[in-house]
């Protein structure tokens, strides 16, 4: 297999928080939450039940971040805009033989850096 140059601006992180998304300007005011699968400075990956989230679309997205001794002592939560890149519907099991798993996935990238909030 060949090694690629990673074309990422942002390091990821394997990360699972709770999260929370709301769409932004949407005439529905309903709440979608699940887990993230990896967080950058510049975006995320998020894993939910819901067919929810469209590319293009704009949320607000609160990710919940538990406390860290020596860190974070009480806890905290990550807010900020991020714009969908791409929405897809997660398989379990290896490529095209995979089963689906009834989760669903969405790339979105902040379009600013989040803010923390204590």
């Amino acid at each position: 297999m060949m090694d690629r140059p990673e074309k990422r601006a942002h390091r990821r992180l394997d990360a699972r928080y709770d999260i929370s998304c709301r769409k932004v300007g949407s005439t529905v005011d309903k709440s979608y939450s699940g887990c993230t699968a990896n967080v950058s400075s510049g975006g995320l990956y998020l894993e939910t039940v819901a067919d929810a989230f469209e590319r293009g679309e704009l949320l607000k997205v609160e990710l919940a971040v538990p406390p860290t001794p020596g860190l974070l002592e009480f806890g905290g939560k990550i807010a900020g805009f991020a714009k969908v890149l791409r929405a897809d519907k997660i398989c379990d099991g290896v490529g095209s033989k995979g089963s689906a798993s009834g989760r669903y996935g969405a790339a979105v990238q902040f379009c600013r850096p989040p803010k923390l909030c204590l």
